[in-house]
């Protein structure tokens, strides 16, 4: 089966330091064990942003300066039959998370997303129902319990995976770029 295709450009939270290191090295793993493609450990603020590349930069400086750190804590692990969310961590939705969903998502020109699930992915693909429940008994040990997410990040997620690059990292808060 074909890997899909994202489209546009995506806001990410995405963890620093440590937890940085250990989330991606355990993605990078799983990938490699699982034959699918890594990626760099985010929690999706808002996807698919079209129009040139300057125009959503220049907005999300804006947006940043808006926005405050956040501390993401972790409420399990979970898995569906969705390529993007095959094996992932539930981020437990706190009143400052989803404000700063439905404020990226109205300086955007959108409606908050009455469907926003925050989860940082540990693996995309397919996975049999028996393995999936094999790795939820298994990587819990391996994972941070929280995270703090201190930048916006930025990237251009047209296409597949290993096509996805960072435009940019500001600072929450700040609105200066990094």
């Amino acid at each position: 089966m074909e890997e899909p295709r994202a489209k546009g450009v995506s806001l990410w939270l995405m963890p620093e330091g440590k937890a940085r290191e250990k989330l991606a090295a355990l993605i990078d793993r799983l990938a490699a064990g699982l034959g699918t493609a890594g990626f760099a450990p985010h929690v999706t603020l808002l996807s698919g942003l079209p129009g040139p590349e300057a125009e959503v930069l220049d907005r999300a400086r804006v947006l940043a300066g808006q926005l405050h750190p956040l501390s993401l804590a972790f409420s399990g692990m979970d898995g569906t039959g969705a390529h993007f969310r095959c094996l992932f961590l539930r981020v437990a939705t706190s009143p400052a998370l989803l404000q700063a969903h439905a404020r990226a998502a109205r300086y955007f020109g959108r409606e908050p997303e009455a469907s926003f699930d925050p989860h940082l992915s540990l693996a995309y693909g397919t996975l049999d129902a028996a393995r999936k429940d094999d790795l939820k008994r298994e990587l819990p040990p391996l994972t941070p319990t929280s995270i703090e997410a201190r930048r916006l990040h930025v990237w251009r997620t047209e296409g597949l995976v290993r096509e996805w690059r960072e435009l940019a990292a500001v600072e929450l808060g700040a609105g200066s770029e990094v």
